[in-house]
């Protein structure tokens, strides 16, 4: 019995083996040898070029050029080295921190000062002046020592010969991209030498953990023009990878990051190739064996709908009206040119701008915080859709719709402007303390009368649904706008429930903190909103000031819906899509946001007064355009900011049968609207028509 049982236990074993081997050799020999055969190819990504990017009529935007690159991989540094980036890394988040908390404070105070309407006591001045350093700049953060690791700083001074870098520039550049993307191929140089390319190639194995390689660069040709807009491109990460958007992205692939070239991306990165090389059990490639090349696609070619002979126009007229304001401390602006009916962006631009092919290549940490310096005016900030402002009288449109839509007004009611409007204790007055006497609402527009829009925004006040703040939102305010590009903001209409929901949280935490509400140390300690929605909130907003925050773009974008009779339009870049042989791939086409009900009379109304500003005697830009040829719709702004010069603003529509243009301008810092902002539209407009135009400052002093 026993040897029976051993007998069967050891046939069951042997069977167990002998069905193992059949299946391994059998069943799945093929894949196994197909594995071992593919261990004798390596495949050597070729990375595709990106597509070029060109305007409306063809003029290269962006274009892509190769040249050679030496790159560091970051899981093959030491791990002294990491540490030293991530170390790094979270010292400069904490000096940014502390950089906006600095403001946040500054801003507080300032609220302070205009609540109790007083000057600064010598403390507060003292204050505000350390905080105004501190919220201007982020304290530099020293660069930590190279570690001690010999091998790494024998590898840094071998590199650093043969492409021309010290071993502390090397480092430098190494922890400031690695604390920034520690997941993606650090680029120490860019554009080297064949004959460093070469002898880097030759000697891989003594430069381990280095990568050469040859990249497509994007070369800008415009330089500074709509420097805003194109984006960067960069190696994808590892979240990245798990978005949809990216199936078929493998690791290490560039994508777009930003801008025109992230919104785009899936048409513009093309498709890499490959090469098929034979390499022996050390991972050499063999010299004498035939290698396998698939060639990459090319990206295709998008073309925006910018015009560059109007983009450029608008650059200039903004730098120009910037200069003219310059004895006001204005260094900042922008503009935007559409299509009223199709949203086509014409032009678009924030100045200051910067040298687009700045970001073609490694950026050293020095060079990032000075386009992004307060003292520089932020060259990096694209003020067209991201700048945030209160938009003044150019804002009375949208007062006006709905003043005229929810019937507190007919077209020819008559308002008497005595020069002073009074709410409760508060008195507000026309700019320059100007009296009109009774006019209907297009007199209003024509010499921007603030009593009268004062008188629109009280009597809207009590009115169910919040009228006023209902018809901004339709027209756009208060949210993004939908430009493709990333990094729009949606500003700030402010309402009841917004303020009061702050002053809730600001009276509880006076109350958490122990600090007297109503106070200086309450509201540094809290901030947030010191009081509820009133009165006098739904009068300043009337005019445009107050708490309202609006973009440049979302301004435009209110106009043209005006413009085309009430489509709210989505304001869009992209154009069409061709490939390599000029045929067409797709078309781009963004369909209006939604509808707004707007009368015919209320819309004729409120272009008879836009048109009387800007063409007729009296009208608050009737200066500037004076002999321009074609009729023109347009509204002066004039915002005053707290503590800074007042804000210039203007829009303008002209309705040319095939070429209907909306323009909207506004210079910080620029004075009066007529003064810096639309001579600047009137010169954008004259060149989009090739008209020849004045376009002289305007006298004219109303807000």
């Amino acid at each position: 019995m026993r040897v029976a049982l051993l007998g069967g236990f050891a046939f069951v074993l042997f069977a167990i083996i002998f069905f193992r081997l059949w299946f391994l050799q059998i069943l799945s020999g093929d894949d196994y040898i197909s594995q071992a055969a593919q261990n004798r190819f390596r495949n050597v990504r070729v990375e595709a070029p990106r597509g070029a990017i060109v305007d409306r009529n063809g003029e290269e935007l962006v274009t892509s050029r190769q040249a050679p690159v030496v790159q560091v991989l970051p899981n093959d540094l030491p791990e002294a080295e990491r540490e030293v980036a991530a170390v790094y890394g979270r010292a400069v988040s904490a000096a940014e921190r502390a950089r906006l908390a600095a403001g946040e404070r500054l801003r507080a105070l300032e609220r302070v000062r205009r609540r109790e309407k007083r000057r600064f006591t010598p403390q507060e001045r003292s204050l505000r002046r350390r905080l105004a350093r501190a919220s201007k700049r982020a304290q530099p953060v020293p660069l930590p020592p190279l570690p001690a690791d010999r091998e790494l700083r024998s590898l840094y001074r071998r590199l650093g010969r043969v492409i021309g870098l010290e071993p502390r520039q090397i480092h430098r550049r190494i922890v400031e991209q690695v604390a920034q993307t520690p997941y993606a191929a650090v680029t120490i140089r860019t554009d080297i030498s064949i004959a460093a390319y070469n002898f880097l190639k030759e000697r891989a194995e003594k430069f381990p953990g280095v990568k050469v390689e040859k990249q497509y660069l994007r070369e800008y040709p415009h330089r500074e023009m709509a420097a805003h807009l194109f984006g960067t491109i960069g190696e994808i990460s590892p979240e990245e990878l798990e978005e949809r958007r990216y199936r078929g992205v493998s690791q290490g692939q560039r994508i777009g990051k930003s801008g025109v070239e992230y919104a785009y991306d899936r048409y513009l990165r093309g498709e890499p190739g490959y090469i098929r090389q034979v390499v022996n059990a050390m991972g050499q490639a063999c010299d004498e064996c035939p290698e396998r090349r698939v060639d990459p696609r090319q990206g295709y070619r998008l073309e925006l709908t910018l015009d560059l002979g109007l983009q450029r126009a608008g650059h200039r007229a903004l730098q120009r009206a910037i200069a003219g304001a310059a004895y006001n401390g204005a260094q900042a602006g922008a503009f935007v040119a559409l299509d009223p009916f199709t949203g086509d962006v014409l032009a678009l631009g924030s100045v200051p701008s910067f040298d687009a092919n700045i970001f073609a290549k490694p950026i050293s940490q020095e060079k990032f915080d000075a386009l992004n310096s307060e003292a520089l005016g932020k060259p990096l900030f694209n003020r067209a859709i991201a700048g945030i402002y209160p938009t003044a009288s150019t804002f009375k449109l949208v007062t006006a719709m709905a003043a005229l839509e929810s019937g507190v007004i007919e077209p020819g009611s008559i308002i008497n402007d005595t020069g002073t409007f009074r709410a409760g204790t508060q008195e507000f007055k026309n700019a320059g303390d100007a009296s009109y006497g009774a006019i209907d609402v297009v007199r209003a527009l024509q010499v921007s009368s603030d009593v009268f829009f004062y008188t629109l925004g009280a009597r809207m006040y009590p009115m169910e649904g919040q009228v006023l703040q209902k018809w901004a939102r339709a027209l756009g305010f208060g949210r993004p706008t939908g430009i493709e590009i990333p990094g729009e903001f949606a500003g700030l209409v402010p309402d009841r429930e917004w303020r009061d929901e702050g002053y809730s949280e600001y009276v509880k935490c006076t109350e958490r903190e122990n600090v007297p509400a109503g106070t200086t140390q309450a509201l540094l300690t809290c901030g947030g909103i010191e009081r509820p929605y009133s009165l006098g909130d739904n009068v300043n907003l009337a005019v445009g000031q107050g708490d309202l925050q609006a973009t440049p773009l979302q301004l435009a974008v209110a106009y043209s819906a005006l413009a085309n009779g009430g489509s709210v339009i989505r304001p869009h870049l992209g154009r069409r899509v061709s490939d390599g042989k000029g045929r067409l791939i797709t078309k781009i086409e963004k369909p209006p946001r939604r509808k707004v009900a707007i009368s015919q009379s209320t819309r004729e109304t409120i272009l008879d007064g836009l048109r009387r500003a800007a063409g007729e005697s009296g009208g608050t830009s009737a200066d500037v355009f004076a002999g321009f040829p074609l009729t023109v719709y347009g509204k002066t702004g004039t915002a005053e900011r707290p503590a800074q010069p007042d804000q210039s603003w203007y829009v303008a529509y002209v309705n040319a049968q095939k070429r209907p243009i909306v323009v909207a301008v506004t210079v910080e810092k620029g004075g009066f609207g007529a003064e810096a902002a639309a001579p600047a539209a009137c010169r954008i407009l004259a060149h989009w028509f090739d008209q020849r135009a004045s376009c002289q400052v305007g006298e004219s002093t109303t807000r």
